[in-house]
């Protein structure tokens, strides 16, 4: 079954690749940089093998018009959409006027922990910018239209259809179940690692998992992708008396927060870390607004911070 799976994934992306390759004829009216964005949409054809991303030069727009064709599962019939490249944020021609209002959805993943001790007061300044309360409300959100159709998310309703049951490291965990096979396979690399006195302790103090929640990310209008079923949280008992979230730390600490040392804060076995990165999944501990208990699926990052390194 191993062997086949992998053949499988093999062939869909050698496949998605020659769509790629060939469906655009190389136009010299074409500027070089627009070309050169191709090699991004690949990262996301290599992130989602079983979807087509089909490129046609849209030259109104001066951007590529992206077919999306996403093959049935289960109980979803096989859609196509077509969605403008935009830097990455795929948004449909209605919103091209409103491009600053979303973010790219490929970004530099730093696998390293930001630490405070050699922020710039250029970095303190961002962040600060970044986590402010009008920023928060009033920013820029993650365009929500490409995983609306990957994931057949778009209401809470459509959304619960594809959330199912699972295990993790024996806490029960409600996911969306594109995401069951990747599950899967960090469960079962989990359980291969050797039993360590930090693991040991790791696995005697958890008390939940949590993944599906129907809500946006707190105080923004960003959709969380805990509402889709492909963000965890790995909770701790007392979280070992250390700092877990940002957001919680700022509640107390408002005018310092962000020089919180990594010696306080909480945070998962490395072994952990990495075997979820091996199938995709980011962990919220890299980032400046640091949130250490949260993976999310995003194999798309994860494969661009491995081609620009």
């Amino acid at each position: 079954m191993q062997l086949r799976r992998i053949a499988r994934f093999f062939i869909l992306t050698l496949l998605s690749f020659i769509f790629l390759q060939t469906a655009v004829a190389k136009d010299k009216s074409i500027p070089q940089e627009k070309w050169q964005q191709l090699e991004e949409l690949k990262i996301f054809q290599k992130a989602y093998p079983d979807i087509k991303f089909i490129p046609a030069y849209d030259k109104k727009k001066e951007d590529w018009l992206v077919r999306v064709i996403i093959p049935a599962h289960k109980e979803t019939k096989k859609k196509e959409i077509q969605l403008y490249w935009c830097e990455s944020r795929f948004l449909p021609e209605e919103q091209l006027e409103n491009k600053s209002n979303y973010r790219k959805m490929l970004y530099n993943y730093q696998r390293s922990i930001p630490d405070p001790k050699n922020f710039t007061e250029e970095d303190i300044k961002e962040i600060k910018e970044f986590t402010s309360k009008e920023n928060r409300k009033n920013g820029a959100i993650d365009p929500p239209f490409l995983f609306n159709e990957i994931y057949d998310c778009k209401t809470q309703k459509a959304t619960e259809q594809h959330i199912v049951k699972t295990t993790l490291m024996g806490k029960p965990l409600n996911v969306h179940e594109r995401i069951i096979e990747p599950l899967n396979r960090v469960s079962k690399k989990i359980q291969s690692l050797p039993e360590t006195p930090e693991l040991k302790k790791f696995y005697s103090t958890l008390t939940r998992t949590d993944c599906y929640a129907w809500r946006t990310v707190r105080d923004t209008q960003s959709r969380s992708f805990h509402s889709i079923g492909v963000a965890i949280d790995i909770l701790p008992k007392g979280y070992y008396q250390k700092v877990i979230y940002w957001g919680w730390q700022k509640q107390l600490r408002p005018d310092d927060w962000y020089m919180t040392p990594l010696s306080v804060r909480w945070t998962p076995p490395q072994e952990i870390i990495d075997i979820f990165a091996s199938e995709g999944f980011i962990w919220g501990g890299t980032w400046a607004v640091w949130d250490n208990m949260h993976f999310e699926y995003h194999p798309e990052l994860l494969i661009n911070s491995q081609d620009v390194s």
